[in-house]
């Protein structure tokens, strides 16, 4: 592209996108990428190569070209703001034709197959040392090879994909076309759509068309009249047998670049990450997971496995993948998968469109055959599929194959039982064999951890995991990890208004520490975008250095943001949800929201969507600016106020709510509380409504006095405190009735 200097690129974490991400830096121009699900080791890998990868759509560069992915449309609230400063935003597919326009591509094209064949040729050209360019649309087993190379040679390998009619934008050199299946339905209309659009691109083929030998092919190449020289490969009459005919079409490529293949031993091939990929097996039983969301690719796979081990019991989860295509050839797809021996549905991944009741997985039950029908279900969480596959495992003597099939999200499904298969009488183990591929090498993740010092009143026993992600994905991959496992999680911002129980949390706990979540960026319209692990007395004293007013309560309050956000957490009069104008929330369902303060549910020390989801960046407004030296005099004032009213011995803050306009305090200490203890847990002589740690109390001290404290004060006054202060993985009136 010319004037080319700085890409923006959205949706940078796809198959598609990361691949040309890096290749197009190692082209020599600045690559900025933003995703809202950046996926591990991608992130890792972009970041390695020197992309800067971003947590916010916005680039620190101004863009020349804003690349967008197929699935982000031109309507998109993240695509507008750019058209509207006419800086050109460009589909990823018509952005890579044109950038290699004036390259010698050899395009792999078809319905399916494209990934495994395109890595094959890639791993087949590096060892014979050939020179040329790459993206390919998969990750190479254990990542033996980026997904995408860039080099100074004329020649480039693309995996190009036909499902946006970009395709119709590449003028090859040489076009290998594995397939002619009908396929994308949305894109066209019918088979022969597909195959016209193929010959299409037959007929801007320069160099070599390599095609299976075909009725349907060679009716298409005679119909060009095309001068363009043809290869034509032999089709395998057994479908199980199309690893050959991809090393078939390599060989041919390879042929017609004037190399010889023969030194070539293709079982060397590591293969392509969720191609038939084995995640784990024993003697019994082994889980496969592959990518396969078309008919004929099902009916290849399971006529593979079926051969491959004949006697075993074939026992498949299949995903469908998009509304349109599931509608489309629902038959075919119950017709496939009817050769299993039992059939397992997921709910239909939509990838970028809307729900359609007639591309419901649902669709295909009603054409399988009557033994499949009554007995297939869809199971739409993991932990019942889970529980129907042990239930039924090992049924008999034969093997087992374990088949997770499908291009949508099911992978999660396929590592996490492989990882239950592994360790079956410890869920534990398998959340963290589950999580050692998932999260990056920054993600802090500890068995057994202490948590009584990562709290203000340094009481409590230990976690059973304890994490610190460094980024959303790693925070993602948690979270989806404890539904998966069935293992309950706990969000710990600097641990004031808390009490850890002395036997600890069975479960997950979570802190949002360091850098990423803590960063804290001004705006020009007096407010700021802080994440949710910064701290509040950062956040008042940068806001004082800025000269913005509003802030300076937060001064006397020792937690983070996130803390502050699901608790609406206040002091001397002010709420944290008087300074938001919006929060960005990752949601239970794994989507990111932005979600204004008007459409939010806030309450007195309650905030609906941050105890639903997790906050992890707020905009912070001012109330006005004033003089520097103005707020530092109003922040000294409510902080001397505070030293006065408050002890400054281990405490979690306020105990009780205030019951109404009554202060919980004043009820406190009108019952003649102060001073009362129990162990070293003593209620403090300054506030009444603070029980501190004279050192060494336990949590039993602590919530003993808890409830002494609320039963004396029932007894005098007839008033019923509630907590304000949590107990973690409890409910207080466990103890308190």
């Amino acid at each position: 592209m010319k004037n080319a200097g700085n890409v923006f690129l959205l949706g940078a974490s796809g198959m598609g996108m990361a691949p040309l991400a890096i290749y197009l830096q190692g082209s020599g121009l600045s690559v900025e990428a933003y995703d809202d699900h950046f996926c591990e080791p991608l992130r890792k890998m972009m970041q390695d190569e020197g992309i800067q990868v971003l947590h916010e759509p916005n680039p620190i560069e101004t863009p020349d070209y804003v690349i967008r992915s197929s699935a982000i449309g031109e309507e998109h609230e993240l695509v507008r703001p750019w058209i509207s400063k006419e800086i050109p935003v460009v589909r990823r597919g018509d952005f890579l034709s044109n950038l290699l326009k004036d390259k010698k591509v050899i395009a792999v094209v078809g319905s399916h197959g494209k990934t495994t064949t395109t890595g094959m040729l890639v791993w087949s050209l590096k060892k014979l040392g050939f020179d040329f360019s790459y993206l390919v649309g998969g990750r190479f087993t254990q990542d033996q090879f980026k997904p995408g190379e860039w080099s100074s040679s004329p020649w480039v390998v693309v995996e190009v994909d036909e499902s946006d009619g970009s395709i119709e934008g590449f003028n090859p050199e040489i076009t290998v076309a594995l397939n002619g299946d009908w396929d994308h339905v949305d894109q066209y209309s019918d088979p022969d759509a597909f195959l016209q659009t193929l010959g299409d691109l037959f007929a801007r083929t320069r160099e070599r068309i390599i095609i299976p030998n075909e009725d349907k092919f060679i009716s298409l190449l005679d119909s060009l009249k095309s001068k363009t020289e043809s290869t034509r490969i032999n089709p395998l009459s057994n479908p199980a047998l199309f690893m050959q005919f991809s090393e078939r079409a390599v060989q041919a490529t390879i042929q017609s670049l004037g190399l010889d293949s023969d030194s070539l031993d293709f079982r060397q091939f590591p293969g392509m990450e969720r191609r038939h990929s084995i995640l784990w097996e024993n003697e019994n039983s082994l889980v496969l997971e592959d990518y396969a969301h078309h008919p004929t690719e099902i009916q290849a796979l399971l006529s593979w496995r079926q051969e491959l081990i004949s006697d075993a019991r074939l026992r498949v989860v299949f995903q469908p993948h998009r509304y349109t295509r599931t509608k489309a050839l629902a038959q075919e797809f119950a017709d496939e998968l009817s050769t299993a021996d039992d059939l397992y549905l997921v709910p239909t991944y939509s990838a970028f469109e809307k729900f359609s009741n007639e591309g419901a997985v649902e669709s295909i039950i009603g054409h399988l055959p009557p033994r499949h029908r009554d007995q297939t279900k869809v199971y739409g969480n993991f932990p019942d599929l889970r529980s129907e596959l042990f239930s039924t495992q090992n049924q008999g003597d034969k093997k087992e194959q374990i088949l997770f099939v499908g291009a949508g999200n099911i992978d999660k499904w396929a590592h996490a039982f492989a990882s239950t298969c592994k360790h079956p009488d410890d869920k534990h183990l398998g959340f963290a064999d589950y999580l050692s591929t998932r999260i990056s090498s920054e993600c802090l993740l500890l068995p057994e951890e202490g948590l009584a010092s990562k709290t203000t009143m340094q009481v409590g026993g230990k976690a059973r995991w304890y994490a610190e992600p460094a980024n959303v994905e790693d925070l993602r991959n948690l979270v989806d990890a404890t539904n998966l496992f069935e293992i309950q999680r706990v969000m710990l911002g600097r641990g004031s208004n808390l009490i850890i129980p002395d036997d600890g949390f069975a479960g997950l706990v979570i802190r949002l520490k360091g850098s990423f979540w803590s960063e804290i960026s001004f705006r020009s319209d007096e407010g700021m975008v802080v994440g949710a692990g910064a701290r509040l007395k950062e956040i008042c004293r940068l806001a004082c250095k800025h000269q913005l007013q509003g802030f300076e309560f937060l001064e006397g309050i020792p937690g983070t943001l996130g803390g502050a956000l699901r608790m609406n957490a206040g002091a001397m009069g002010w709420e944290t949800f008087d300074l938001v104008e919006w929060v960005t929330f990752l949601m239970p369902d794994g989507q990111i929201r932005k979600i204004s303060r008007s459409d939010m549910e806030v309450a007195y020390r309650f905030c609906k969507e941050a105890s639903e989801g997790i906050a992890l960046r707020a905009k912070l407004n001012a109330d006005g600016k004033a003089d520097h030296q103005v707020i530092r005099e109003a922040i000294d004032k409510l902080s001397q106020k505070r030293r006065m009213s408050q002890p400054r011995e281990a405490s979690s803050g306020c105990v009780f709510r205030n019951p109404g306009e009554l202060p919980a305090g004043k009820l406190i200490e009108e019952a003649g509380l102060k001073g009362e203890r129990e162990g070293h847990a003593v209620v403090s002589d300054i506030h009444a409504n603070f029980i501190v740690n004279e050192g060494g109390a336990s949590a039993e001290d602590v919530i003993a006095l808890v409830k002494k404290m609320r039963n004396r004060v029932k007894e005098s006054n007839g008033v019923v405190l509630e907590p304000e202060i949590g107990l973690m993985g409890k409910d207080w009136h466990e103890f308190l009735s």
